[in-house]
């Protein structure tokens, strides 16, 4: 599944296909609780079931859309601030997003830069076991984000 995470999924994806599968579990095993993180930030996404359902491929969407629309923190642009190469990227997504939506902070989606294309889940317990904070409870379900050019 490839779509554009700047937009709404609902408004990403064919009406027809997000009909078929934003109601399916995410999972062949009943989850009530995914963590996803990626390579592209730095920012881990909690998805939690609502009560008496489990995680569907919706609401991995959705929340994923939802916290990249986030505004970026000053902790968050401290790890990027000394990398002229990645603020210019992130400034530069800033300034096209904000001709359409006229919100004129930095949003998490701008730390994508051109790279917003969601382009699905994979495992790699080598990058969990990095993000995973020593002492810090674990997820059993850590999934990360692909994401490509668009």
């Amino acid at each position: 599944m490839r779509f554009d995470i700047r937009r709404p999924p609902q408004e990403g994806i064919v009406p027809s296909t997000w009909s078929q599968i934003s109601r399916i579990p995410a999972l062949e095993l009943p989850t009530f609780k995914i963590l996803i993180i990626s390579k592209a930030f730095p920012w881990s996404i909690v998805i939690r079931a609502p009560t008496g359902s489990v995680v569907t491929c919706g609401a991995i969407f959705e929340e994923l859309h939802k916290q990249l629309q986030r505004h970026i923190e000053d902790v968050e642009w401290a790890i990027v601030a000394d990398d002229k190469t990645r603020t210019e990227a992130i400034e530069k997504a800033a300034e096209s997003r904000q001709e359409k939506d006229k919100v004129n902070r930095l949003k998490r989606i701008d730390w994508l830069g051109d790279t917003s294309m969601f382009e699905g889940l994979e495992k790699d317990k080598e990058l969990e076991k990095k993000r995973h904070l020593s002492g810090s409870t674990s997820v059993a379900e850590t999934w990360v984000a692909r994401f490509g050019k668009r």
